[in-house]
């Protein structure tokens, strides 16, 4: 059986809806979950209610604090709280423990609710308590679970910020001990009526002890005698009896011995790292790991913040191994985590992340998003690091190369919208990818209709080139005015007439892509050109270049764009570069002479000296009397298309004077404005302010 779903009413900071429904509602993968989310999400509050609900094996006391019940306003706190979880997948064994409190699904399956309602009252003398009641049952019949089957249902749990080397020393409060307890390995036969092992190892050995200190060392002295002489003389002749003492290591109950244990390894000077590794592993003995032996209950592993104290590797290795013991054990032990750590996140089954957003639970399991075999394992290869930052931020922006990347932050920084203020994250998928990352965000119909939950509302903006070159660059090149390109499905069709074979890994996203030969078109959409019908194909696919040609193909691809991302069920803004690329809608920007200039010192070691100065500052003159020419723009832009610089140099050394610009107070809010006001950069500052959550 596993923990499917839980529901929290006024607790913590999740109230009821308008509807006095739950707050929230959590729904539970079988083995692994790792809640992610900013800081304040709910992630503690779900962590902690389960533990109330269900407690931990190794006993930890909770005292539930005022707190803990839901406020609206600062100083007035609701009168209860109302936590609810239901499990599933009962075996029979497990479903005849459970069985007077037993209820079926929608499908006739054995599910067990469990609820606990705490709940403030006064007594008979006016003093306030807490009236806490633990039930389970069909929710008109529930009845209260007696400690047996609350036994079956605890928890194991390592709380966050642990302390690992004073959880493992002996002492009264000694964690060790809880655990050490807890397990099988001490486990008590009452039956037998024989006492534990390890309690007749300390009974023989303070035998021995005491037979030690009885031993005599002088001429019948010993050190008992000597002590207990003393005793005699310290207590009045009717307290003799006090004067009698003895030397032992420890009492011999179990609970006293297992108090007086440590826990370390042979290596001396641990680091808190590898101690926190000790004692998660001292804690993981809890777990049951006996496969032959079928166990009541859903053995849940709970592990705030599992990173704590661990580097990347680490974490790696931890998250890895327990992974493995899942695939080995089956449905038999459910893990439920919270983490900060993006490689963690990036480490992990895209399935397994339950994203809490706006004290909202999002589980990306596959039926509740847009997502399919294919997007999932596309995912897991390359959401690494840098890309698994997605699930802490406020809003996103997802762009296609590194020049974007470095580019936007500095001029959100100039626009006065610092990204790093906004808690906003730029994803670089790499390449035109931003589909599969967008039905991330996209809830499936069954969650939107079929739960009534709400979408996803994190905005995510879309940086993209149009890729459609101008008529400039034909004019200046000197091109042959002819290109050949599929521009829509239409097209795609009626060349495929034209071909012998049918053809189904047809890529649409080559459509509207311009190539120099029919060849070479061909060669990228997949198919083989009838020689007998060469003519007719080429009478679909060829295009003759004219600024109306241009014009119309880029408002066709920035439409095809737009549709093709908001047709799904997330909180997406598409912007696009007006023209061909970021770097040529920037060289026809206010930006272009910081453009020109970083391409310059990219470009040669002495940028300003001889020949190569006279054309920069040609150029240069030539940008302030005709600024916004597209010509200009392209002469500006040619040692970039023709790879005579690397792209993310230019953009890294723009980025640093543009932040350099933020010094000189008048000028940068100057540029600002400009920059606020040029249509060429409008798509850049539309991406800022819409994942910003500012208006646009």
């Amino acid at each position: 059986m596993y923990l499917k779903q839980l529901s929290l009413s006024n607790f913590r900071q999740f109230g009821v809806n308008e509807n006095e429904e739950p707050g929230v509602t959590v729904d539970f993968n079988p083995n692994m979950n790792v809640l992610v989310g900013e800081n304040d999400s709910g992630k503690t509050a779900i962590i902690d209610a389960i533990r109330y609900l269900l407690g931990s094996i190794s006993e930890d006391y909770e005292k539930i604090q005022e707190e803990d019940f839901y406020s609206k306003t600062k100083d007035v706190h609701s009168t209860f709280f109302y936590i609810e979880g239901i499990f599933v997948e009962l075996s029979e064994k497990e479903a005849g423990a459970f069985l007077e409190w037993l209820s079926f699904d929608a499908e006739g399956n054995y599910q067990l609710r469990v609820s606990l309602k705490v709940e403030k009252k006064v007594n008979d003398n006016g003093k306030e308590y807490l009236d806490k009641k633990v039930q389970a049952g069909d929710k008109v019949f529930e009845t209260r679970l007696n400690s047996q089957a609350r036994e079956f249902l605890k928890t194991t749990y390592l709380k966050p910020l642990r302390d690992a080397s004073s959880e493992l020393k002996p002492g009264y409060r000694s964690r060790l001990a809880h655990i050490l307890k807890a397990h099988p390995a001490f486990a008590i036969d009452e039956q037998s009526g024989q006492d534990h092992e390890l309690v007749l190892t300390m009974k023989e050995a303070n035998e021995n002890i005491e037979k030690f200190f009885e031993k005599e060392y002088y001429h019948g002295r010993s050190l008992v005698s000597d002590i207990e002489k003393l005793l005699s003389d310290f207590h009045d002749v009717a307290d003799q009896s006090k004067s009698r003492s003895k030397f032992s290591v420890s009492k011999t109950d179990l609970s006293s011995i297992l108090k007086r244990l440590s826990l370390d390894t042979e290596d001396i000077n641990l680091g808190l790292g590898n101690l926190n590794l000790l004692f998660i592993a001292a804690e993981l003995l809890l777990l049951n790991t006996n496969e032959t032996e079928q166990v009541i209950g859903p053995q849940i592993t709970i592990i705030e913040e599992i990173e704590a104290h661990l580097h990347t590797q680490s974490q790696i290795r931890l998250i890895k191994y327990i992974e493995e013991e899942l695939k080995k054990n089956g449905i038999n032990n459910q893990y439920i985590l919270t983490s900060h750590s993006s490689n963690l996140a990036a480490s992990i089954d895209p399935r397994n992340i339950i994203l809490m957003n706006n004290l909202i639970s999002y589980p990306f399991q596959e039926d509740f998003t847009e997502l399919d075999d294919d997007d999932y394992s596309f995912l897991e290869r390359f959401l690494d690091s840098t890309k698994s930052n997605l699930f802490f931020a406020k809003g996103i922006i997802f762009v296609e190369g590194e020049s974007e990347m470095l580019l936007l932050p500095a001029l959100a920084n100039l626009i006065g919208h610092p990204l790093h203020k906004n808690g906003i994250s730029i994803v670089n998928v790499r390449g035109t990818s931003f589909e599969r990352y967008v039905k991330l965000y996209s809830r499936s119909e069954l969650w939107r209709e079929g739960l009534g939950r709400p979408s996803i509302d994190k905005p995510l903006s879309i940086v993209t080139d149009v890729d459609v070159k101008p008529w400039e660059y034909y004019a200046f090149e000197g091109k042959e005015e002819a290109i050949f390109s599929i521009n829509n499905e239409e097209e795609l069709e009626q060349v495929l007439c034209f071909c012998s074979e049918e053809y189904d890994d047809i890529i649409p996203e080559h459509m509207g892509v311009e190539y120099a030969t029919l060849k070479q078109l061909a060669k990228e959409f997949n198919f083989v050109i009838d020689e007998d019908r060469k003519d007719k194909i080429k009478q679909i696919v060829k295009k003759d270049i004219s600024p109306n040609y241009i014009s119309k193909i880029e408002g066709e691809k920035k439409e095809r764009l737009v549709d093709k991302y908001s047709q799904y069920d997330a909180n997406v803004k598409t912007c696009i570069a007006p023209k061909w690329t970021l770097e040529y809608s920037i060289a026809l920007s206010v930006l272009a002479p910081y453009l020109l200039e970083s391409i310059q010192e990219i470009r040669y070691k002495q940028p300003y000296v001889g020949k190569k100065h006279e054309i920069y500052q040609d150029l240069k003159t030539r940008i302030h009397q005709n600024p916004g020419d597209p010509l200009i723009a392209y002469e500006i832009f040619k040692p970039v298309n023709d790879k005579n610089v690397s792209k993310a140099e230019v953009a890294q050394l723009l980025a640093i004077k543009l932040n350099d610009l933020t010094g000189d107070i008048s000028l940068a809010e100057s540029l600002r404005d400009e920059i606020l006001n040029d249509e060429n950069l409008n798509y850049l500052v539309n991406a800022i302010k819409f994942s910003s959550n500012i208006d646009v």
